[in-house]
């Protein structure tokens, strides 16, 4: 019998159906690469028939991805994807989920900080009725700074977005196969996956996972991701409110421009043609007709991002990646 590829995996159920797939994400995690993959192989070959693990290389420069060729080459079940340079986290589990040919999709560090004995927890999960299940670092064991950070940030996602999660950062989330496929993820967009989802119609869970010390090699986290962060954030709040109808704010501040700018026009008119004021002595008339001219430009830019947002739907997915190899 010939070898079965992944490619004849996907090919459907009849020949041999991935159950689960498990993405990591890579970057620089050289030491906890091979302690990770032995808890993995473990706790995956104990609970599951057919799996696979996905890592995406996002661009090392330690030896990573000699790594993870060794890893797969002691075991094919374990296979890599490389980018071409360092796109980011959100990026490569966009990639992961891409390739991933499992029922249920996991994602998670590869820093060895998630633990992979949460996986069959969080997958049966899924069973209550759920698309996705997202985890819940209770006990953190990070730096404050982090901790506190973290904190902060939830909080405001919390505020935009109305949903009730209490940790939006972890990385470690179960998916059914419909809702891991219909992710596309950019920036820093992975940290608002399960709002996404939600507001796409999909059923949302959160539990308790365990968080462990980092055992090799240091955070990539930075203080400087929150900026980026916020702008998502932002973005994301846009997309659930208003992506559908653009022109609905866009509209709504063009007729509130005009109107302040006609009743500013109107009250310089009564200046004029009662009290005989002076109006090159005031700079009134051109504010009102300033904010006309503005809330006109708002009006149209409405309409166009209405048009827009009706051709982005129809056009060609870009993928955030570009991927130099792949071995499965």
């Amino acid at each position: 019998m010939g070898t079965v590829t992944a490619s004849d995996l996907r090919q459907g159920p009849e020949i041999q159906q991935i159950q689960v797939s498990v993405v990591l994400p890579v970057y620089n995690e050289q030491g906890n690469l091979k302690p990770l993959s032995s808890e993995l192989a473990e706790v995956l070959g104990d609970e599951y028939e057919n799996w696979e693990v996905l890592f995406v290389d996002d661009g090392s420069t330690d030896g990573s991805f000699e790594t993870l060729k060794e890893i797969h080459d002691a075991d094919s079940r374990f296979k890599v994807v490389k980018f071409r340079g360092n796109f980011g986290q959100s990026p490569a589990i966009d990639a992961g989920l891409d390739y991933a040919a499992g029922d249920v999709v996991v994602t998670m560090d590869s820093d060895g900080q998630n633990d992979p004995r949460d996986i069959p927890k969080m997958v049966n999960k899924l069973d209550e009725g759920y698309d996705c299940v997202s985890g819940w670092r209770k006990e953190r064991n990070d730096p404050f700074s982090k901790r506190l950070f973290s904190r902060f940030a939830s909080g405001l996602r919390q505020t935009f977005l109305g949903t009730e999660l209490h940790d939006y950062g972890c990385t470690l989330k179960a998916f059914r196969r419909p809702a891991a496929k219909d992710i596309d993820l950019s920036g820093e967009m992975h940290r608002y996956i399960p709002a996404l989802l939600k507001w796409r119609g999909y059923r949302i869970a959160e539990i308790e996972v365990n968080h462990r010390p980092r055992r090799n090699g240091e955070t990539s986290y930075s203080w400087q991701r929150l900026p980026k962060g916020f702008m998502d954030l932002l973005n994301v709040w846009f997309w659930q409110k208003f992506s559908g109808r653009p022109l609905h704010i866009f509209g709504g501040l063009g007729i509130l421009s005009m109107f302040i700018g006609t009743l500013g026009g109107m009250y310089s008119a009564w200046l004029k043609l009662t009290a005989g004021a002076n109006l090159s002595n005031t700079a009134l008339p051109l504010f009102a007709v300033f904010m006309i001219m503005i809330g006109v430009q708002f009006f149209i830019s409405g309409i166009l991002a209405d048009i827009g947002i009706k051709g982005y739907q129809h056009a060609k997915k870009e993928e955030p990646y570009r991927v130099r190899e792949v071995i499965e």
